[in-house]
């Protein structure tokens, strides 16, 4: 079962170098990206407001992001 989709309030952003993602949800988030070749990246926890680097860009290895999920940190 695939982890759930990251609320419609965490944005995601892509670059031809990074993925951010952007909390504008009321409660802190964890969220990794996962690309279209279903790689994923690590797990990032962002407060409020918070707007913070969680993968490569698309000229990456992996090519470009398709969604953020969920995820627990560790």
């Amino acid at each position: 079962m695939p982890p759930p989709a990251a609320p419609a309030c965490v944005a995601m952003y892509e670059s031809w170098r990074y993925t951010t993602a952007a909390n504008d949800c009321d409660d802190t988030v964890s969220v990794f990206v996962t690309y279209q070749d279903g790689a994923t990246g690590y797990c990032a926890t962002l407060p409020p407001g918070a707007v913070t680097t969680v993968g490569e860009g698309y000229l990456g290895r992996h090519g470009h992001p398709d969604h953020l999920a969920t995820c627990r940190p560790d």
